[in-house]
């Protein structure tokens, strides 16, 4: 039902960058909303292989829709993990909350694992922290948010610590638009949060912790399976543009999308097995390895680029029927969307920590 309702408004979330409210709907009606919590804690309990098909199915409908579940299931994730006695845990779980994610930061280049902001003691016993936002995704539709800031406002920029807030705590000022090329349903301007909040709603474990143990691999495998779903969706409107032609006498000796399916099968092998990888390590309450991490980092960059190369050629399979932005053949906005996946976590940095990685490595791969 998520899915259809995601993609019987897509057009009109991309055209007037609005968000997929419909769809969100959708999901929160059928629990989807709360899918990686544990079933004894009222969500679904799904595994990563059926949450990255969640990802996948979404996306083929609504990329926007389905990067906003993936971005909500990641936060949800941390907090469940790392701080289940959270006050406002269950909460979120029962009114189905829709959580955002503030870890990027006006003066850090992008690099979550550092905060220009830290936590402070506020009046009356409560506990305070101001930032802003570079890219806050649906922040003006959350119900909470994930927020990373510097555990004091002494701390050391990569000593962060991460808060689950709701959204009666926040004030937010907007500080900037969202006007953008693709994925423009997640509408993910900038925003300066203000937040007091009270200390036991600090998750009791440093960010750095959180990140590596949770919000990396999950986010990485999620946003994978949504590049995935806009690659497979592609290469389907491609087949059955060349079908058509076919059926009208036309030539099926299509090279570009034989290509485009090979790269997809290439794409789907490096998605499998980075999840049965990561599965066992998230089952045992384990860090990753540097081999691990260098893996997902692979995935994020192969995949990001894998979905705008297949993309591409579904367009030149489809021809006009593809450029326009509307019609069964059309991969318009598949490609738009597609073209924001190098730039989430830019695959320049991800492959700069993986050059060192590999060189500070005794062997391990």
């Amino acid at each position: 039902m998520a899915a259809e309702q995601a993609g019987a408004a897509a057009d009109d979330v991309d055209r007037d960058a609005r968000l997929p409210a419909e769809a969100l709907k959708a999901l929160r009606d059928t629990n989807l909303i709360t899918a990686v919590v544990p079933r004894e804690s009222g969500g679904l309990g799904l595994g990563l292989p059926a949450l990255v098909e969640v990802a996948e199915r979404l996306a083929r409908s609504c990329a926007a829709t389905a990067m906003i579940w993936a971005m909500h299931q990641t936060q949800l994730a941390c907090v469940v993990r790392h701080h289940p006695g959270s006050p406002l845990l269950r909460t979120a779980v029962d009114r189905r909350w829709l959580i955002a994610s503030v870890t990027s930061e006006r003066g850090t280049g992008g690099d979550l694992r550092h905060s220009t902001t830290g936590v402070a003691d506020g009046a009356a016993g409560r506990t305070t922290l101001e930032k802003d936002g570079t890219t806050v995704s649906y922040g003006a539709h959350a119900d909470a948010y994930l927020v990373t800031a510097r555990r004091s406002a002494d701390a050391d920029p990569g000593d962060q610590v991460a808060v689950l807030v709701g959204r009666e705590q926040v004030e937010l000022e907007q500080q900037g638009t969202w006007d953008t090329l693709g994925m423009r349903g997640t509408c993910s301007p900038s925003f300066r949060l203000r937040a007091a909040f009270d200390r036991d709603q600090i998750l009791p474990v440093p960010f750095r912790t959180v990140a590596a143990m949770t919000m990396v691999p999950v986010s990485h495998l999620l946003w994978a399976g949504v590049w995935h779903g806009i690659a497979i969706e592609a290469v389907d409107r491609g087949v059955r543009c060349v079908r058509r032609r076919v059926l009208a006498g036309g030539s099926g000796d299509v090279p570009e999308l034989a290509l485009a399916h090979s790269r997809l099968l290439g794409m789907r092998a490096q998605l499998d097995a980075a999840v049965q990888a990561v599965e066992p390590v998230l089952a045992a309450g384990a860090e990753p390895t540097l081999g691990l991490g260098v893996q997902l980092n692979a995935l994020k960059v192969a995949a990001s680029e894998s979905a705008v190369e297949i993309t591409q050629l579904a367009l030149r399979v489809c021809g006009m029927a593809g450029f326009t932005e509307r019609g069964p053949q059309s991969v318009a906005r598949l490609l738009r969307d597609a073209c924001s996946a190098p730039l989430m976590i830019g695959n320049g940095r991800l492959l700069a920590v993986n050059a060192q990685t590999l060189l500070l490595s005794r062997g391990e791969r």
